[in-house]
């Protein structure tokens, strides 16, 4: 049976869960607020099929050696403008969903947590859009994308690297009519770390919290913000920098253990296509750089050139080199470090989870300081 001995060896991705014939695999909250696989000992047959499905003990073979790479941006001003980055995500999704496919990915539910979901139309399509700087629940996607499969449907399926892998150990075979994106990703933080937020936030604010933008782009796409919006009208804008939340995400104090040691984020990836934030870009593409949010897109397989160029006609794009575009240095091609102060940290939001105590406790060191004086003197070069 699947069991987890060091918390760094699961990605929460519940492939295991899923793939198990007698139902005796749970995913539930640790302390920290990760979810990871628990077993009712008393059910389970040995089978072996959730350790056979686990995506870090049988970990995938890309396709390609080296991916072609582009900025993009779509050329629908209005999509864009909702988008975290360039509006790739809406353009690929609109291809699938045209030729009556469905697609996968992360939405926010009535009660602010996030959860993979299926949508089949148009106007579904925003519940995907935007970042969601928290940790989905997959829950039983991955078999509701195999029975869209069996069943002749092209199926798009969007998430991080982790849960792309988990999802093609699941199914265990190619599918000609799967399509897989994997999104750049920092890190994912706790839900429970999110839940804190929201509740400390509807204290201040003294109404309740109704929806959620991690990437507001009101100040631009580079100095994006956090919005949040009540019950009652008020609006709380914030640029990222200076939000709780995202000190935390960013100073990689409230991330998954999983994150600290990731094997998903090296180049070529599992996924047919990859996105994410062409942070950068106006050094190498300055045309397409006028802070209302790039895309960076590599195309990892003969599938995904063809989703991609589905997609061309819709999208401003330029080819560039994957180094370039998408530096080997960045945290998208990584492992992050964890903070000093993680331990303490989670401790706090058990006992004292006060939003200015917590940020405190994810103040840069004087080295990581340093490092970022460093980096960012690099990038300037």
């Amino acid at each position: 049976m699947i069991k987890i001995t060091q918390k760094h060896d699961c990605c929460g991705c519940g492939a295991c869960q899923q793939a198990c014939g007698k139902n005796c695999i749970t995913m539930q909250p640790d302390d920290e607020g990760f979810f990871y696989p628990v077993v009712d000992e008393q059910r389970c047959v040995r089978c072996g099929a959730c350790q056979r499905v686990c995506p870090v003990l049988n970990k995938a073979e890309p396709s390609v050696s080296v991916p072609a790479a582009y900025g993009a941006n779509c050329k629908d001003g209005a999509v864009r403008e909702v988008s975290s980055s360039g509006g790739v995500f809406s353009v690929l999704a609109q291809q699938v969903l045209e030729r009556d496919g469905v697609v996968f990915g992360a939405a926010f539910a009535q009660d602010l947590s996030v959860h993979h979901i299926m949508v089949q139309r148009m106007e579904e399509l925003p519940l995907l859009r935007g970042s969601k700087y928290v940790q989905s629940r997959i829950e039983q996607t991955y078999d509701s994308a195999k029975n869209a499969l069996k069943a002749g449907r092209m199926v798009l399926f969007t998430g991080v690297g982790c849960q792309i892998a988990g999802l093609k150990s699941y199914l265990g075979k190619e599918y000609e009519n799967l399509y897989t994106v994997d999104v750049l990703c920092h890190g994912v933080p706790s839900e429970k770390v999110w839940k804190t937020y929201v509740q400390r936030q509807e204290q201040r604010h003294g109404a309740k919290l109704t929806g959620v933008s991690f990437r507001n782009k009101d100040m631009g796409w580079k100095r994006y913000c956090v919005e949040l919006r009540f019950h009652d009208g008020q609006r709380y804008c914030r640029p990222n920098g200076e939000d709780p939340y995202m000190q935390w995400f960013a100073g990689n104090i409230s991330l998954r253990p999983s994150c600290y040691q990731c094997r998903f984020k090296e180049i070529p990836r599992v996924s047919d296509l990859t996105i994410g934030d062409a942070w950068g870009i106006e050094r190498h593409m300055a045309h397409m750089s006028d802070d209302r949010g790039t895309s960076v897109v590599l195309v990892n397989t003969p599938k995904g050139q063809r989703l991609w160029d589905w997609a061309a006609p819709l999208l401003k794009l330029e080819a560039g080199s994957v180094d370039a575009l998408l530096p080997a240095g960045s945290d998208a091609r990584r492992s992050v470090r964890p903070h000093p102060n993680r331990k303490r940290f989670f401790k706090a939001v058990q006992n004292d989870p006060e939003l200015d105590r917590l940020t405190a406790l994810s103040a840069k060191t004087g080295l990581q300081r340093l490092l970022s004086f460093a980096k960012k003197c690099l990038k300037g070069r």
